[in-house]
């Protein structure tokens, strides 16, 4: 039997926070690069996208800063952020990193 869930919007986050939901930001190739979605997991394992309460499109992040920014708004007192890097990226560092 499907569950009937309501849509995660962005503004939504901090009482989707409060009932034990977290988020995820999950890496997408686009003709633009590498950007990243926005997905909300909820205590019982069901995953969505999360929806963009300003455009009602996917929450999709195009730069890492703005990802940065977004949690710290929505995470204030976060010690730290993982972001993924996409597997498939071709791109290999000089530096080891």
């Amino acid at each position: 039997m499907r569950i009937n869930r309501p849509v995660v919007t962005s503004d939504a986050l901090p009482s989707f926070f409060k009932k034990g939901g977290r988020v995820e930001y999950r890496p997408i190739n686009t003709p633009k690069g590498w950007q990243w979605e926005l997905w909300a997991i909820s205590p019982d394992g069901h995953e969505e996208i999360v929806t963009s309460s300003k455009t009602g499109g996917p929450r999709v992040f195009k730069t890492a800063d703005a990802l940065l920014a977004f949690h710290i708004r929505n995470n204030p007192g976060a010690n730290g952020l993982f972001i993924p890097i996409p597997v498939d990226s071709g791109q290999e560092s000089s530096n080891g990193s």
